[in-house]
């Protein structure tokens, strides 16, 4: 049985856990702070539990090493585990920047291990379906992708490291990973440039309670933040870019990709494909419950049938887990994500970034 190293007892890394189990994978767990480290090990039965990565590498060797820390520990964890013969599968981002992601991925490529990079709401069901749709000429040929979403958080949500470029935090670092990741699985092209705009938003925030799992994040009333003590936010919270995919057959379509912490639409996120013939739109976006079909030739939206999951987000995980441990296990495998592909992800953010940010506005 392959051995794992779980790092980070957050929302990632219980999605790790699972999709390891699923995989029959032996799993380990490490987290930082202790009282939320053994509560996430408790509640996920994990019997080995570690306080400190580099000594839990060390001392275990396990085959594989999942990083599932925010962004500011990606490059130290991957080139220590690489060193030691691990296989590594990352959280995106995978750098903070593409220097950083560079040097992240000539260690593994020096090491020989394999590299898988946590993209994995594009393993959708719906992604494939529009593909598959797609291919079939159902729209025509793809002149344009658009993603747009929005989180709706309440402005005092108290400081976390979603607020800091140096711990990964922002929109871009969390967000466009997977959208870039998702318009490139669905058209089968490569984004090849990208230019946009990053805003912090906010300038200061509340700080409140440690928040070691994202789902525990909640906002803090006004007179908590009244009485806080208020950091500052450099992190972009809202971002619009623009980036050009080539595709298989050699032309290039332009992607529009916006998110924001805050505000609420009308419509749920979502991804649409619009081609010469009609249009594809993904309801839900990134996890997609729903494909609906418009054609030029017909005013009405047609629902695509879609397979009902019990936890998409977690679905993701697995398969993008199964194939990288088919891989390490010498069964085949390949077509996931790799450090290559989180390498791209940064060079864009970088093109993005050397505009310069905006000035926050409230």
């Amino acid at each position: 049985m392959l051995r794992s190293l779980v790092i980070g007892c957050g929302w990632a890394g219980e999605g790790y856990v699972n999709a390891l189990r699923a995989a029959a994978v032996e799993v380990a767990l490490c987290g930082r702070s202790p009282e939320p480290a053994r509560a996430a090990a408790d509640r996920l039965g994990v019997a080995e539990l570690r306080l400190d990565w580099a000594s839990a590498i060390d001392e275990l060797r396990p085959d594989i090493v999942a990083i599932a820390t925010p962004g500011g520990s990606h490059r130290a964890i991957a080139d220590h585990a690489a060193a030691r013969g691990c296989h590594v599968i990352c959280e995106k981002p995978l750098g903070r920047d593409a220097d950083e992601a560079a040097g992240m991925l000539a260690a593994v490529r020096s090491a020989g291990v394999r590299h898988a990079y946590g993209a994995n709401t594009r393993y959708a069901d719906v992604l494939v379906q529009a593909r598959d749709l797609l291919a079939a000429g159902a729209i025509g040929d793809l002149r344009e992708i658009e993603v747009v979403d929005h989180f709706d958080f309440p402005p005092l949500m108290p400081y976390s490291w979603l607020h800091s470029l140096a711990e990964g935090g922002g929109m871009l670092f969390n967000v466009y990973p997977h959208v870039l990741a998702q318009a490139q699985f669905v058209s089968g092209g490569r984004a090849a440039w990208a230019f946009g705009l990053a805003e912090r938003v906010l300038d200061r925030v509340p700080v409140g309670s440690p928040v070691h799992d994202f789902r525990a994040w909640a906002p803090m009333t006004e007179a908590e933040a009244a009485g806080a003590e208020w950091r500052q936010n450099d992190a972009d919270l809202a971002a619009t870019v623009i980036t050009g995919i080539e595709l298989p057959d050699g032309r290039q379509v332009r992607a529009l990709f916006h998110a924001s912490a805050f505000g609420a639409g009308r419509h749920p996120g979502y991804l649409a494909l619009y081609g010469t013939e009609g249009t594809l739109h993904l309801l839900d976006q990134p996890w997609f419950s729903g494909l609906q079909l418009r054609r030029a030739s017909d005013d009405r939206w047609e629902d695509i049938p879609v397979a009902a999951v019990d936890d998409r987000i977690q679905a993701g995980w697995n398969r993008l887990v199964a194939e990288f441990v088919a891989d390490v296990a010498g069964e085949g495998g390949g077509g996931y994500p790799t450090f290559d592909d989180g390498l791209l992800a940064n060079q864009l953010i970088d093109q993005v970034r050397a505009a310069g940010a905006q000035p926050s506005v409230g």
